[in-house]
């Protein structure tokens, strides 16, 4: 079962002051906290010690409510100065931290910001601010909704007087606690940091961020978060799972979707082109190149290459089906020494289109592709190279922009791409996740 625990520094109007509630206790009142903190500086402390003021009154509070409040006394006999904020704000964290370790997750922490000196509520209010911990900030009102001016002898204190004569005691008092909304600072700032990530494209940066102000996301935004991040990483399962429906942005991937699959994969690449990522974005032409040319070649060329392999779910050629066919003629031209089966790659796919292609130009593009893989793909992969821009232009005669346009050309010209829209998929869900972030409330 959840409980509420109520922290509270004691000032001079606690507990009962003019014939009404001091804020610590009106707070008891209405929120009715399982667990009360008191915070006591020198000063309290010796009123405490003389009558039991503080933790008589809550019991008092709890007889006529009928609920039991569990008090506990924070005694800081060192806290004589009391209007230095530093040495509050550190003292708060630390009792504050506590509190949070002990609390359950379903457990609320609300914070008394109306007791205590100034520099005391000074403290509380810049912690709620910067939002560091989570819990409720009340502030409560004067009975007259103004300045306590009047002066009352607090030294003779008569704990059992003043309860019978509380007017809050009375059915028609008026609550006057109020919850604070406060800029929580270091949310906002998270948020921004969220948005930055996004438009840098690092969705996991992003994920990580969100992860940690994951509660104060509205749960279709922290969705987008994680549905992003498996997007990323070609995880149609976890993407499915969190993806908002209907979100006129972004559909569902399935596996059976080979040209979706693929240009999800593309996209991918272009991610890496985005973030600098240029030996990934190397490494990750080959495999793409051999489903791209297959397209190719049973588009342009009128071969279903697949015809071909050991299996429809096997890259490796049959010798069995390739025996006698015009496929093996025209490989067989290219080798010397014969064409020795195996693995399929993208260079002996483009055998086929240079030989077959119905079209000048796409034959050209295709070409032009496979020698700029053949030309790094070896580097990249197996040795330690700083692949930057400069580096891909010099040993392939293109630059990373030229190459991802040759990849999207071929794309679009197979179908896996329907339109240049296409291509600003990552785009235009990143607008829909900042629009989404723009429009919480913190």
């Amino acid at each position: 079962m959840s409980k509420t625990y109520l922290f509270s520094p004691i000032g001079n109007t606690d507990p009962i002051k003019y014939f009404y509630d001091g804020s610590m206790l009106h707070i008891c009142r209405y929120y009715k906290p399982d667990v009360v903190i008191l915070y006591l500086s020198h000063e309290m402390i010796l009123h405490h010690e003389k009558d039991n003021r503080y933790v008589r009154s809550i019991e008092l509070l709890g007889e006529k409510l009928g609920h039991t409040f569990e008090v506990r006394i924070i005694r800081d006999e060192q806290m004589v100065d009391v209007q230095q904020y530093d040495l509050f704000y550190h003292a708060f964290r630390g009792i504050i931290a506590d509190i949070e370790e002990e609390m359950m997750p379903e457990d609320t922490l609300i914070v008394n910001m109306a007791s205590g000196t100034p520099a005391m509520k000074s403290a509380l209010l810049v912690m709620a601010t910067l939002a560091e911990y989570r819990f409720l900030p009340i502030q409560v009102s004067t009975p007259k909704r103004r300045s306590n001016l009047e002066h009352e002898e607090r030294e003779d204190y008569d704990v059992e007087t003043n309860w019978e004569l509380d007017e809050d005691n009375q059915p028609e008092a008026e609550k006057r606690c109020e919850e604070v909304r406060c800029m929580h600072l270091v949310q906002l700032l998270k948020m921004d940091m969220i948005k930055k990530h996004l438009q840098s494209y690092d969705y996991h940066a992003a994920l990580q961020v969100g992860r940690e102000i994951q509660r104060e996301l509205g749960k279709e935004d922290y969705d987008w978060l994680e549905a992003a991040d498996a997007r990323a990483v070609l995880d149609w399962e976890r993407m499915n799972r969190f993806l908002p429906k209907n979100n006129g942005v972004l559909w569902p991937v399935k596996a059976e979707n080979q040209n979706r699959v693929l240009l999800e994969y593309t996209l991918s690449l272009d991610l890496k082109v985005k973030r600098g990522e240029y030996a990934d974005f190397i490494r990750a032409i080959t495999p793409l190149g051999v489903d791209l040319l297959e397209r190719v070649i049973k588009q342009y060329c009128n071969i279903h290459i697949e015809d071909y392999y050991s299996s429809r779910d096997s890259q490796k050629w049959s010798r069995g089906k390739l025996a006698n066919s015009e496929v093996l003629e025209i490989l067989n031209r290219k080798f010397n020494d014969g064409f020795r089966y195996g693995p399929i790659y993208s260079y002996q796919l483009n055998i086929i289109v240079q030989a077959k292609c119905s079209d000048a130009l796409m034959a050209q593009r295709v070409q032009e592709l496979v020698n700029v893989e053949q030309k790094v793909r070896n580097l990249a992969a197996h040795s330690i190279v700083s692949a930057t821009p400069e580096w891909v232009k010099e040993r392939t005669g293109k630059s990373v922009d030229e190459i991802m346009w040759l990849i999207r050309y071929i794309c679009e010209k197979v179908g896996i791409a329907d339109s240049q829209e296409s291509w600003r998929s990552y785009d235009r869900m990143n607008k829909k996740i900042i629009e989404r972030l723009d429009k919480t409330q913190l």
